[in-house]
């Protein structure tokens, strides 16, 4: 048969099938006992992001993709009763109440205007948005208020005794119209800078408006009109006398194709529900919608998603899909168990019938009929029937008719071969009885050749050459290479596939049978599904995973998809459709082609149970209950990704709630260490199934993602001080495509204690500290040691002290007696001044001792005192000269006390023996440098060699000199040089820093 032929018998089974059995949409309905606050739904709006906005009698609630939130007059609602609902140009929210007037929701926080701000009345009826204004009608006038200055206009109403209760508003050709219920239309003119009603004409009882193009829908009591608009709204009543419909239309909502659908309410009729005009004409929608209501008040359309919002007095919230990719058709109390077709007819197994469908002809097989051909067979038949002693699976021929179970259907050269718990019946498309068999197989097929293949779960495997002869072949059970518990099977090129759930996969060609398991091939045991995928194959196991295969020329397995990425555990069947793979599962349905993953469940209109399928042309037919699906499988798979935004809605720092005002995803938010638990909230943009929708995070790009989650929410716990660059990842399973975005760059400081500066601080006054300390010990062993050179130079001055207050005792001793000789001899005035000399060295001694150092002078002075009393002794003979050098001011430099008497006094004890002629001593002073005085004492004397016992080496005196020099940092070999030629004088040089 041609081509074009054979499609277009496909699309006329496909179209049969939609028209055949009345279609369902996917409905859900919210309710008091759910989502909803209240069942009466007073008015619906789906803003420009999709947001569905819901005003019911005890508040508002928001949808954003399956997520609820609800306001109420604590959140900030004038009040929870909410009548109108409408979005200005700014995005912002107006709720218009029924008796405190009306709430302004900017997305962060609620403004109220009533009557006490200057709007007509506080029973909002409706609101109409339209450039920078919002009119607002109420049960008695209108008001107009800027949206931007919230500035109110509160427009005159004409006189009259009745209300005049706004209805509606509708706009055309640039001009504002207002709608009463009983008082006419008006439209709103502005002259001469004010703003006031003229009234149109005197239309009455009207309870909304549409316009469609150049028409109008005008709802009244009990029915509705439909006119030219400029009819309509011009000044005499030119409404039509035709009136259609038997109920009032309180709302209407038109859909991008066009159609109109009207909410009503009959108040004390029950003719109200949901409806479509049609041709003038309300057609119920209340089956199709699944929506008993008789009280429709309010209407909401979103075209971005083709789905109407139905809003309710009795029953809540209603939302419909419109164009859902899977659409249901009711078969009221029958199960849909196969799909079939041959060249001219398709076929549908339900569970009491076989219907055969042949252009607009249906030919309807019923288990009677069945049980009558089974009958009539064993009845006539002259064969003997097949037995289990024969390894038959036997038949129970007592069955009856409402007994009878299906297996399967398939088609074969024209023909359907239904396996029942009865036989086999072979039916023609024609939909008479080709013959019967009277065999009991749970699992059919054929070979290339059309040869019929019989499964027998206990006996082994018939394959039949001659049915009218019974003729078979026999493959007992004992041969390893017959299949047997076979559950699936698939006839493909010169190749018949079995598998079995216990023993693997088993093919039939050329009449013999191979088994997979037994051959090494293939070691996979329990399998249950198998199908066609391009050229090669996909088989399932019975733990859920699916295995690509290629056999050709050789066996190989081309990819294994693990029961984790497949949605459910226990798949149903496989189909193919352009080498996608159809998994259906008691979960879904899951597509798969390269990686790509798509699920599709009861969230889009798949409820369970998934009973049989089959692809046709571009659709799969999926078998129910009561039904079965349309799956529209281009629609599903062309589809583009659906998530293309994710907004970060709420932050909470340590369970408090952070507001985040204008905060841009490229602003850095910067937290104290001690504000590190958070918990984000974010959400897409608007998603026809949010259930679909999976989440990870990672904190920073080079971290691993996170375990799915299917909150859209980040909870981090105790975050350690560090940058984050959030990322989110949105995986859609409706789609199989996944979206990432950045959330929010995140900084936790450290704290102050771990900041560099902090810790630089540290470093830096620990090494002050140690350094401290370490000065402070040197400064301490400095101290100890100068106090204990102080200690031993004042031991050692002490002890010169002593020394020089004591004098020498053969001095005085030696100066008493001469004192004595002079009084003796009488020379009293000698004895005088020698005494006075005396006493003036002794007062000297006294003064200097307990000085450290003393000027030059002083020191001059004091030897030359010293001098003359150890002359006098000498009867003045030895020569005492004195040398000053000029540069020296002996009034400013100063020495240590009596540093020189000692050697002086050994020139006098030591020096000049009696036999020495001419003695004499030189004292003499010079400025060697600015800071070094040159001491110098020399004599005449007797001298002494380097070997002498001479006492001038081993003067206790000078060693005391040497030590006070040294205790005041000399260098005793530079300070202190004794230079003695016997027999030639003896000269001592000190050098003494000044």
């Amino acid at each position: 048969m041609p081509f074009y032929k054979i499609t277009r018998l496909f699309l006329l089974a496909f179209l049969w099938f939609n028209f055949a059995f009345a279609q369902n949409y996917p409905t859900k309905n919210y309710t008091a006992i759910n989502q909803l606050p209240n069942n009466s739904v007073r008015s619906v709006l789906v803003d420009s992001k999709n947001r569905l906005w819901v005003g019911t009698e005890n508040g508002v609630v928001k949808k954003e993709n399956g997520e609820f939130q609800y306001f109420f007059e604590e959140d900030g609602l004038a009040q929870n009763s909410c009548w109108a609902i409408a979005e200005d140009e700014s995005k912002s929210l107006w709720f218009g109440s029924y008796g405190e007037g009306i709430s302004i929701y900017d997305g962060f926080e609620f403004k109220i205007i009533s009557e006490r701000d200057g709007l007509v009345h506080n029973q909002i009826t409706k609101l109409f948005s339209s450039g920078n204004d919002m009119y607002v009608g109420t049960s008695n006038g209108v008001s107009i208020i800027d949206i931007n200055t919230f500035e109110i206009n509160a427009l005159n109403t004409p006189p009259g005794r009745e209300l005049f209760r706004v209805q509606d508003f509708l706009e055309y050709e640039n001009q504002i119209y207002v709608v009463t219920y009983r008082s006419g239309i008006f439209k709103i003119l502005n002259k001469d800078d004010q703003t006031e009603l003229v009234k149109v004409n005197d239309h009455k009882f009207i309870y909304s408006v549409l316009v469609n193009n150049d028409s109008i829908y005008s709802s009244n009591n009990g029915f509705f009109t439909k006119s030219p608009i400029s009819d309509y709204l011009t000044e005499s009543d030119s409404v039509p006398l035709e009136k259609h419909g038997a109920s009032i239309i309180w709302d209407y909502a038109k859909t991008r194709d066009h159609k109109i659908f009207a909410a009503a309410w009959g108040i004390y009729d029950t003719n109200g529900g949901i409806y479509e005009l049609v041709d003038d004409k309300m057609v119920s929608r209340a089956a199709e919608f699944k929506l008993p209501s008789k009280e429709v008040i309010s209407l909401a359309y979103d075209p971005k998603f083709e789905k109407l919002y139905v809003g309710t007095k009795d029953a809540g919230l209603f939302e419909i899909a419109l164009n859902p990719q899977i659409k249901f058709h009711e078969v009221p109390g029958k199960n849909i168990l196969g799909f079939a077709k041959t060249e001219n007819t398709s076929a549908v197994l339900q569970n009491d019938a076989i219907v055969i469908k042949s252009g607009d002809e249906e030919k309807r097989i019923t288990l009677p009929q069945l049980k009558n051909w089974q009958e009539a067979y064993v009845l006539n038949t002259k064969m003997p029937l097949p037995e289990h002693k024969d390894d038959f699976y036997e038949l129970d021929h007592s069955t009856k008719a409402e007994e009878i179970s299906f297996y399967d259907i398939k088609a074969n050269q024209n023909t359907y071969w239904i396996n029942t718990n009865i036989g086999v019946f072979a039916i023609k498309d024609s939909g008479k009885l080709n013959r019967y068999l009277p065999l009991h197989s749970e699992e059919i097929n054929f070979t290339k050749t059309g040869n019929l293949i019989e499964t027998n779960p206990y006996g082994g495997v018939r394959v039949y050459s001659d049915l009218d002869l019974f003729n078979y072949t026999h493959f007992p059970k004992e041969n390893s290479q017959t299949p047997t518990m076979v559950v699936s099977s698939l006839q493909r090129g010169n190749k018949t596939y079995f598998l079995s759930v216990f023993s693997g996969l088993y093919t039939c060609e050329n009449n013999e049978f191979k088994s997979y398991l037994d051959n090494g091939v293939w070691s996979e045991k329990k399998l249950k599904h198998i199908t066609v995928l391009g050229k090669d194959l996909a088989i399932s196991n019975e733990f859920g995973d699916v295995f690509i295969i290629k056999d050709d020329e050789s066996f190989r397995i081309e990819n294994k998809i693990p029961r984790a990425k497949i949605q459910g555990n226990s798949i149903s069947f496989l189909e193919n459709y352009k080498e996608t793979l159809i998994i259906g599962t008691e979960k879904g349905l899951t597509l798969y082609k390269n990686g790509r993953f798509i699920f599709l469940d009861e969230e889009q209109g798949l409820e369970q149970a998934l009973l049989s399928a089959e692809v046709t042309q571009s659709s799969i037919s999926i078998g129910s209950k009561n039904g079965y699906y349309d799956v529209d499988l281009n629609a599903v798979l062309d589809t583009n990704t659906l998530v293309d935004q994710i907004e970060l809605k709420e932050v909470f720092i340590n369970n408090k709630k952070f507001a985040l005002g204008s905060y841009n995803v490229q602003d850095n938010l910067k937290l104290a260490y001690n504000q590190n638990t958070i918990l984000l909230n974010f959400s897409t943009n608007a998603h026809p199934y949010p259930n679909k929708l999976k989440y990870q995070y990672r904190l920073n790009e080079d971290d691993p993602w996170s375990i799915i989650s299917s909150k859209p929410e980040i909870f981090l716990a105790s975050l350690p001080t560090e940058n984050y660059n959030i990322d989110v990842k949105v995986s859609d399973e409706s789609t199989g495509l996944s979206y990432t975005q950045p959330l929010l760059n995140l900084t936790v400081l450290p704290p102050f204690w771990k900041t560099w500066w902090f810790i630089s601080l540290i470093v830096g006054l620990g090494i002050l500290g140690i350094y401290s300390i370490y000065r402070f010990q040197i400064k301490q062993h400095q101290k100890f040691e100068a106090q204990k050179r102080l200690i031993k130079k004042r031991f050692e001055e002490t002890k010169m002290e002593a020394l020089l207050a004591q004098m020498n005792p053969h001095f005085i001793f030696n100066a008493m007696n001469s004192i004595q000789y002079y009084i003796m001899d009488s020379d009293i005035d000698k004895a005088t001044v020698f005494l006075g000399d005396f006493s003036k060295l002794i007062r000297l001694n006294l003064d200097h001792c307990t000085k450290p150092t003393i000027l030059l002078i002083e020191e001059i002075e004091y030897l030359q005192s010293y001098i003359r009393v150890e002359n006098t002794r000498f009867n003045n003979k030895i020569k005492v000269e004195f040398e000053i050098d000029p540069s020296i001011d002996p009034y400013e430099i100063e020495i240590p006390t009596m540093l020189l008497q000692t050697f002086v006094e050994n020139v006098f004890v030591h020096a000049f023996p009696p036999d020495v002629t001419n003695p004499t001593l030189k004292v003499s002073f010079k400025l060697l440098s600015e800071d070094i005085l040159q001491c110098k004492i020399e004599d005449n004397g007797i001298g002494f060699s380097n070997n002498s016992t001479n006492k001038l080496h081993e003067s206790k005196g000078v060693s005391l000199v040497k030590e006070r020099l040294a205790l005041l940092g000399y260098d005793i070999k530079e300070a202190v040089k004794i230079n003695s030629i016997k027999n030639k004088g003896t000269s001592v040089t000190l050098k003494l820093k000044v």
